[in-house]
C-alpha cells in the first residue's frame, strides 16, 4: 500500500456537514491511512453554488495533485470543474443523490422547475464527467440505481454505503406513559411534511397521543402539541426527546436520505416516514416501521393510529429498530467499509 494519502473533498452543507465530522473522526479506523480533508466551505454567490464550490474544490486539489495517490469527492456539486483531475488521479464519487435523482425535488426545495434542454446537457456533461472514475459511493440503492441507470456506471463499480451516526448518543428510555408520545424533527417545516402531520394529529389523533415538534417554524403551542425550538443536534434535550418519545414521524416531501431517520432508530423508535430519496431502505415494512406516498394524509393517519393502539407492537419494533442501526449505521464500521473501498479503488 502506497505511504501516500487520498485526498476527501468533502461538501460542507446540511447532511454532509455531519457526515464530513463524523468520517474525520473516525478516519484512524484504517492503520497507517490517513486521509487528507479538504472541507469546502458553503460561500453564498451570485453563481449556482455547483460552480463555485466545484471552483473552490479545484483550487484546494491543485496544489495536492503530486502528493496524494487518489481523490475522493462528496458530493457531485464539488466535481464538474475537476473533470481533468479526474484522469490524473484514480477518483470516487459519493453522494446521497445524483442530479437526476435530485430533479423532481427541485420545487420542494424552493428551486425552478428544469427544463427537458437543460436536464439533458446536465446529464450529458455528468455522464462524462463520471466516466474516468474509479468508483462511486451511494448512500442508498435509490442513488445506486441512479449511478447505474442515468449515467452508465458500472454496477460493480458502485458501493452502497450508508453515513453513519454515533450510536452511544441513542438509547431506548422510559416510555410507559399514559398516552403515546409522537416526535417530529425537521428544519423546514413544510417541506419535511410538518404541516401535514399537524393537520393528520388535529382530525384523528388529538386526545390519543402527543406530539412534539422540534423546529424552527413559527408554529404555536396547541393542546396535544408542544413546539421545541433551537434544539440542535447535539443538545441533551433534543436526545431525551428520542429516549422518551414512542413513533418518530417525517412524512417528508423532498430528501435523499434522512439522517434523523437514522437517528430515530438508534434511540428504537418506530419509523414512518415517505417513499422519497432513499428514504425506504431504512423501513422494514411492519418490522420498523411504515412508509407512505407523499401527502398521504391517510395511509399516515392509519400508521399512527395502528401504532397507537398497539403498545406491544410498539415494543417489539423498538427492538427491531435499534437492532436495525447497530447494523447498518455504525459511525466506524460504516466509514471502515467507505475507507477501504475508496482505497481499493485509489
Amino acid at each position: 500500500m502506497s505511504n501516500r494519502p487520498i485526498a476527501y473533498v468533502m461538501e460542507q452543507t446540511l447532511g454532509s456537514v455531519t457526515h464530513y465530522k463524523n468520517l474525520r473522526r473516525e478516519d484512524d479506523v484504517v492503520p497507517n491511512d490517513r486521509p487528507r480533508w479538504l472541507p469546502i466551505e458553503y460561500r453564498p454567490s451570485k453563481m449556482p453554488w455547483t460552480v463555485t464550490g466545484s471552483a473552490l474544490a479545484r483550487r484546494a486539489l491543485r496544489p495536492l495533485l503530486t502528493q496524494i495517490d487518489g481523490i475522493f469527492v462528496h458530493t457531485t456539486t464539488l466535481a464538474p470543474l475537476s473533470f481533468d483531475y479526474f484522469r490524473r488521479k484514480p477518483t470516487v464519487i459519493s453522494s446521497d443523490g445524483t442530479p437526476l435523482n435530485k430533479r423532481m425535488m427541485r420545487e420542494a426545495y424552493g428551486l425552478k422547475p428544469e427544463g427537458r434542454l437543460a436536464r439533458q446537457a446536465k446529464q450529458r456533461l455528468f455522464r462524462e464527467l463520471f466516466a474516468p472514475c474509479t468508483g462511486f459511493v451511494a448512500w442508498s440503492s435509490w442513488t445506486k440505481q441512479s449511478f447505474v441507470e442515468d449515467y452508465g456506471c458500472r454496477e460493480e463499480d458502485v458501493a452502497v454505503i450508508p453515513p453513519g451516526i454515533d450510536l452511544t448518543q441513542f438509547s431506548v428510555g422510559e416510555r410507559e406513559h399514559e398516552i403515546p408520545r409522537i416526535l417530529f424533527v425537521g428544519g423546514d417545516f413544510r417541506r419535511k411534511g410538518g404541516d401535514l402531520l399537524l393537520d393528520v394529529f388535529r382530525r384523528r389523533l388529538k386526545g390519543k397521543a402527543e406530539l412534539s415538534l422540534v423546529t424552527p417554524a413559527e408554529v404555536a403551542d396547541e393542546p396535544g402539541v408542544r413546539v421545541h425550538r433551537n434544539l440542535s443536534s447535539i443538545s441533551p434535550e433534543l436526545h431525551e426527546l428520542y429516549r422518551t418519545s414512542d413513533i418518530f414521524v417525517l412524512p417528508t416531501r423532498a430528501d435523499c436520505y434522512a439522517l434523523v431517520c437514522m437517528e430515530a432508530l438508534a434511540a428504537g423508535l418506530p419509523l414512518v416516514t415517505t417513499r422519497v430519496g432513499g428514504l425506504a431502505d431504512m423501513v422494514r415494512e411492519g418490522e420498523t416501521g411504515y412508509l407512505m406516498d407523499v401527502d398521504d394524509g391517510d395511509r399516515l393517519g392509519d400508521s399512527l393510529e395502528a401504532l397507537i393502539a398497539n403498545p406491544d407492537s410498539r415494543r417489539a419494533m423498538s427492538q427491531n429498530c435499534r437492532a436495525e442501526a447497530l447494523k447498518r449505521f455504525s459511525t466506524r464500521e460504516n466509514a471502515r467499509q467507505l475507507f477501504e473501498f475508496v482505497r481499493s479503488r485509489c
